[in-house]
């Protein structure tokens, strides 16, 4: 499981099924959207903020994201 305290994530280090990119730059994360066709962008005000969640959502407990849970509901849970 990922952890919070490391900083500047990769994309190997991600294991949530609906990332689809992130931005140190812009301090945001892309993930698939609520829909086909949407894109859901989260923007952080800070990078070190943006690594944190990154670290407990992205990288750790996927499950437990509230971007995860709405794409699931959404999209995934009649499958």
């Amino acid at each position: 499981m990922g952890s919070s305290r490391k900083l500047q994530w990769t994309e190997a280090d991600v294991r949530c099924p609906f990332y689809i990119s992130h931005d140190g730059t812009a301090r945001s994360i892309t993930c698939e959207g609520h829909e086909e066709g949407v894109e859901l962008v989260s923007r952080f005000r800070t990078t070190r903020m943006q690594d944190k969640y990154m670290g407990i959502n992205c990288a750790g407990d996927f499950t437990r994201c509230p971007v995860y849970g709405c794409i699931y509901q959404n999209r995934y849970a009649d499958e």
